[in-house]
């Protein structure tokens, strides 16, 4: 019932720009309650708390700085708003503690940047980054299509298919 586009997206785009450099996916950021790291040390701690931390979709680590990076197709004000605050999240981060005299250059991977976000972008220091191969640009495409006879009809039989297998 749900796919999965701006994992994949993100993916692609650090292995083609980002080649040799290591880099993690789905990032958990900011601090862990002291009281559980005490009481089940830092691993464990990290480890349950995990759920409540929010996540980037990845994070770059080049000699010279951070590339903190989150992919939007269609959320363009979702990723504005969460990279100034994964910036801000990343010196609480107990997993980045030996990165944090690197400078974090933010990225927003996107489909096609227009106004109003390029000068949003620009205000909070948050690159917009065009770049979405054939794949991505057909899921941007569908949803003009959404809600047209033909792609009702065909979700209505896929989802009947998937109640037929069991998925519901």
């Amino acid at each position: 019932m749900r796919r999965e586009i701006e994992p994949r997206w993100v993916a692609e785009y650090c292995s083609k720009f980002y080649p040799g450099l290591t880099v993690r996916y789905r990032v958990p950021l900011g601090p862990v309650p002291e009281e559980l790291v005490r009481q089940r040390g830092l691993e464990k701690a990290l480890r349950q708390y995990r759920p409540w931390r929010p996540e980037a979709d990845a994070l770059v680590f080049a000699p010279d700085k951070l590339v903190l990076i989150e992919g939007k197709v269609f959320r363009i004000m979702d990723g504005l708003a969460k990279l100034p605050l994964y910036k801000l999240l990343i010196p609480a981060t107990p997993e980045l503690q030996q990165f944090t005299h690197l400078p974090v250059h933010m990225q927003l991977l996107i489909v096609r940047a227009v106004e109003p976000w390029v000068t949003l972008a620009k205000s909070v220091g948050v690159e917009l980054v065009e770049w979405a191969p054939t794949w991505v640009q057909q899921v941007f495409m569908q949803r003009d299509r959404y809600w047209t006879r033909e792609a009702v009809a065909l979700r209505e039989r896929r989802k009947e298919v998937l109640r037929r297998l069991g998925f519901e």
